[in-house]
């Protein structure tokens, strides 16, 4: 004798055998089947369900992904910006130096600890260090000369603060979306489960017309390949 107990498990896809990719083709594969066999209608609100479930996992999985990319994306910018400002004070040192001949002010405005602070910089200290140069830059614009382009300096933190508010940004939209996507999971594979037991409940005698709905292989990992014969 079979034992039915199994039968009554409330998800029977909670197992992490059951990858996204799996769960995305069979998904799809049963809405698809359930929609094109649907005997007057009887499972009609499964596939709104389904595919209304479907949808609400792959989306959150999209805007996890989105959410990665823009912080990629804005990581890059922030640390671009701090690479800029460091390669432009390099460019504009000997400048500096020489007008500090006149007004030692101008380079303590700049290095007051010395240049190698700029190029030692991290996440904790660039701030204090962009609108440490971007003030030097404005209040001594006009004595270091017309080769002298303070706006850079504001560029480069604009920039700067731009990335690190869509790292951010990022980073909360894709933790938003993986908590999501684990809800939406539960509710898909809470949900083809459902289908299970109404097809069987549909087709009580009938076993290959109601396991013809579910292609369980697409679940499974595919077979290695045989080893060649020596």
């Amino acid at each position: 004798m079979l034992n039915p107990n199994p039968f009554f498990a409330a998800d029977f896809f909670d197992t992490r055998d059951v990858t996204l990719p799996r769960l995305q083709k069979f998904s799809v594969d049963a809405i698809q089947r359930l929609t094109l066999d649907n005997p007057g209608g009887a499972f009609t609100k499964l596939v709104a369900d389904l595919t209304a479930y479907y949808e609400a996992l792959f989306g959150s999985i999209t805007a996890t992904d989105a959410g990665i990319s823009q912080r990629r994306t804005a990581a890059q910018q922030m640390w671009g910006a701090l690479a800029d400002l460091q390669h432009q004070l390099e460019e504009d040192e000997a400048l500096i130096d020489y007008k500090s001949k006149k007004d030692p002010a101008i380079r303590q405005a700049f290095f007051p600890n010395s240049r190698s602070e700029y190029t030692n910089a991290s996440l904790l200290t660039a701030d204090l260090l962009f609108q440490r140069a971007q003030t030097a830059a404005t209040t001594h614009a006009k004595a270091l000369g017309a080769d002298f382009d303070a706006t850079l300096y504001t560029g480069f933190y604009a920039a700067f603060k731009a990335g690190r508010d869509g790292t951010g940004a990022g980073d909360e939209q894709s933790a938003k979306a993986r908590a999501a996507a684990q809800t939406h999971r539960q509710e898909l594979t809470g949900r083809l489960t459902d289908a299970v037991k109404l097809v069987a409940a549909q087709f009580p005698r009938d076993e290959d017309r109601a396991a013809a709905y579910f292609r369980v292989g697409l679940l499974q990992a595919p077979a290695a390949p045989a080893a060649p014969k020596l």
